[in-house]
């Protein structure tokens, strides 16, 4: 997959390295300053791939912020297989995350669809962590998969009176 996105950044960046490397070798420079520069074009031609996925607005493979504003959802699938969720979200910014694949998180995302059919904007949160003990004096084990919920906010609720 990285691969068929990365290819021809990777080319063109390569590219570019070595005729930098070619002319600077061929100039009257340090000789301690040549081997010490081209690896550091290189990898800087490797690293900014990164750079290149965010400024692209690829989905950021990380968890959700607590709290955000559901724009839209997409189940990504590979090999007849589920596994993430693309969530275009607004918090402090407008972001397309991608978060592993749950059945709950799924269910949690079609249900801010449905209610987002409204015209109103949906405010997403995490549910609080609830934790289950099976008897007095047993350590608490927190639930396995984080549940989102949502709510419809209200116009009172985007621009409040101050």
């Amino acid at each position: 997959m990285l691969a068929d996105l990365y290819w021809p950044l990777a080319l063109g960046l390569i590219l570019m390295a070595g005729f930098g490397a070619w002319v600077f070798i061929h100039s009257n420079r340090s000789y301690l300053l040549r081997w010490a520069l081209i690896p550091v074009a290189l990898v800087v031609a490797i690293v900014s791939a990164r750079l290149y996925d965010a400024r692209l607005g690829y989905a950021a493979v990380a968890e959700l912020p607590p709290q955000f504003v559901y724009l839209a959802h997409q189940v990504v699938v590979e090999k007849n297989r589920k596994t993430g969720i693309e969530v275009w979200v607004r918090a402090s910014a407008t972001r397309l995350y991608r978060i592993p694949y749950s059945r709950p998180t799924e269910q949690a995302m079609d249900h801010a669809r449905e209610e987002a059919k409204g015209g109103q904007p949906v405010l997403m949160r995490k549910r609080p962590t609830e934790t289950a003990s099976t008897a007095a004096g047993a350590m608490p084990q927190p639930r396995a998969e984080q549940v989102y919920e949502s709510k419809v906010m209200l116009p009172a609720d985007l621009n409040p009176k101050t």
